[in-house]
């Protein structure tokens, strides 16, 4: 672990230790925040010392392999065993799981399942909604009461370096009165409501988190999807359901190595990306090039950016690409560039180079993008794991500075590279090299067989919910 992630968890745990009896129908408060949140760019810099670690007195956690157990004793005297043969239906939170309807309708039916929603409308796509609203009940003055105690708690810290943070102590008091009201809204759920099973895509927000947790308490198996690759780990790790669906065995050695018990793990990839196998698009590449003005004689690259990134070494890969007539480029920002009005960077290539086209559709389908375009040259994104599963020709560039290396794509050898000229120059002989072609489909292969070997995940997760509860989703 970096310094910065060693020194995350052990605050991480000293957090829950203090505030360990500040409960809720039995349940940690401090349990259910989104912690990583709760740090700002202040904070952060402390914790990238390495004496960060000595100003800590109730931490529990100093090694990766200790995450999950550290947690795993909180939560086991919530747990019930796990039951099977129950009587009740499939519930699917909608937010965060992503799945297609036509995957959702190919393998569920509204016989066996139901959605949590926060629309009113009765039915998703002719499985039956419930909206969440319908289940919550007025819980104010004891969140008022639960804030009190936990300012009184932390008010004893003043030297603390975590403690002492205004913006820590603000946002994990303010969050108070929204989990007390989603765990009280979800054990309402489950008190009215038959549920054999729960599935969500995320335990990052509170009402995924409650799903999980009261589910366990009430014996009822419970499965989160992966919403994406392993990057930001503290977005995937404590593990707070049953199980976890996995894309691989990248993500399996992954938990393992943080403490989770292997049994809980299962790698069947995720619903959203089924389509990818059946090799369709909504446009045809004629509509696509026009619509962006470009030649459908000259190489095509798809660019993925993020943020964060290392703007002179981006600068230099494009003008060091662009300078090849024979290629033209579309760069797609990040949706939180977009959002954000950060692509300052990107149009100001565009305006230097003719070949340069940049992407300001936030609605465009991403995966008609890979499908049209003739190689994906990618920051480290899910997207790059999209295009490989496209049987696209990938090249990812790793131009971030961060408190932590990120390994997931270090797999792909030298076709990932923090060196602009070297990927410009292991692009370029790629696409005039026969024997660069073939180098580079063998290490694809062996990449995919890690990362992601599922082709119909809707059926393997189908196969997992029957496993789990004996309930025939379809």
């Amino acid at each position: 672990m970096s310094i910065y992630l060693n020194n995350y968890w052990s605050l991480y745990s000293e957090f829950i230790n203090v505030l360990k009896n500040l409960k809720y129908r039995e349940i940690p408060i401090a349990l259910m925040t989104n912690f990583y949140q709760q740090i700002d760019t202040d904070l952060k810099i402390h914790m990238e010392q390495e004496e960060f670690a000595a100003k800590l007195t109730y931490a529990s956690i100093k090694k990766s392999i200790e995450i999950q157990p550290f947690f795993e004793k909180m939560l086991v005297p919530l747990k019930k065993p796990l039951k099977t043969m129950l009587d009740g239906k499939i519930l699917i939170n909608l937010d965060y799981t992503r799945i297609p309807v036509e995957i959702l309708h190919d393998h569920f039916s509204g016989e066996h399942t139901m959605v949590l929603s926060r629309s009113k409308t009765t039915d998703y796509y002719g499985i039956p909604n419930e909206y969440i609203g319908n289940f919550k009940r007025d819980t104010s003055e004891t969140s008022k009461q639960l804030m009190k105690t936990a300012y009184s708690i932390l008010a004893k810290y003043k030297d603390h370096p975590a403690f002492s943070n205004s913006f820590f102590i603000k946002t994990f008091i303010q969050r108070i009165p929204i989990i007390v009201d989603a765990l009280e809204t979800i054990l309402n759920l489950f008190d009215e409501k038959d549920i054999a099973t729960v599935l969500i895509g995320s335990t990052e927000d509170v009402v995924s988190r409650s799903l999980a947790i009261v589910a366990s308490m009430k014996g009822i198996p419970n499965v989160c999807l992966q919403h994406g690759i392993l990057m930001g780990e503290e977005a995937f790790i404590p593990v707070f359901s049953s199980h976890i669906a996995v894309y691989g065995e990248y993500e399996k050695r992954w938990y393992v190595a943080r403490g989770l018990e292997e049994e809980r793990i299962v790698a069947i990839g995720h619903p959203r990306y089924d389509k990818i196998f059946s090799c369709s698009s909504r446009v045809s590449r004629k509509t696509l090039l026009n619509e962006y003005d470009l030649d459908p004689n000259k190489i095509t690259l798809l660019i993925i950016t993020g943020p964060n990134l290392e703007e002179s070494k981006f600068k230099k890969m494009i003008s060091e690409l662009a300078g090849n007539q024979n290629f033209q480029f579309l760069i797609k920002p990040h949706p939180w560039e977009l959002g954000k009005r950060r692509i300052k960077l990107y149009t100001e290539l565009e305006s230097e180079f003719n070949s340069v086209h940049v992407i300001r559709d936030r609605k465009i389908n991403t995966h008609d993008l890979i499908f049209h375009t003739d190689a994906v040259v990618s920051a480290l994104s899910t997207v790059a794991l999209e295009s490989c599963l496209f049987n696209k020709p990938v090249f990812v560039y790793y131009f971030i500075q961060s408190n932590r290396l990120y390994d997931y794509y270090n797999r792909l050898g030298h076709y990932i590279q923090s060196d602009p000229i070297e990927l410009v120059k292991i692009i370029t002989i790629y696409f005039n090299s026969p024997n660069g072609k073939t180098d580079y489909i063998d290490v694809k292969e062996k990449f995919l067989l890690d990362s992601y070997r599922t082709e119909n995940s809707g059926e393997e997760l189908s196969n997992l919910i029957f496993q789990l509860t004996k309930v025939r989703p379809k």
